[in-house]
């Protein structure tokens, strides 16, 4: 039985398996990439046949789970936003109100040229 461990910048991959004494031991199989959620090589040469489909349905899980949090996040940006102006009315600092602003004027700035690239590619 294969175990995914989250780690911030990968899933690591355990396999569990009983020892001797009937006690389950966990060895290190390989990573998934977060970036990519794709398997390294040290993985796909690791994991055993019977392994494979059990590796691939958590591949699915796991991509089908960034999507779901992308689009919530995404979703949930008007609150957010609300919830950020009025921070910047009712008790930011000079510094905290910097840094937003900041942070807002650069997404602005993305998704301004995302825009247009998008308005470029339909002519």
């Amino acid at each position: 039985m294969l175990l995914f461990i989250d780690q911030p910048k990968h899933i690591r991959v355990l396999r569990s398996t009983p020892d001797g004494s009937g006690a389950m031991k966990r060895e290190r199989v390989g990573l998934i990439a977060k970036g990519t959620l794709e398997p390294t090589p040290d993985l796909e040469t690791a994991v055993l046949p019977e392994e494979k489909d059990e590796l691939a349905q958590a591949i699915i899980v796991f991509r089908h789970s960034q999507a779901i949090q992308k689009q919530a996040t995404a979703l949930s940006f008007p609150e957010t936003m609300r919830i950020v102006v009025d921070y910047l009315q009712d008790g930011a600092n000079e510094s905290e109100k910097k840094i937003i602003i900041s942070a807002l004027m650069e997404g602005l700035r993305l998704i301004r040229k995302a825009a247009k690239q998008e308005a470029e590619q339909s002519i």
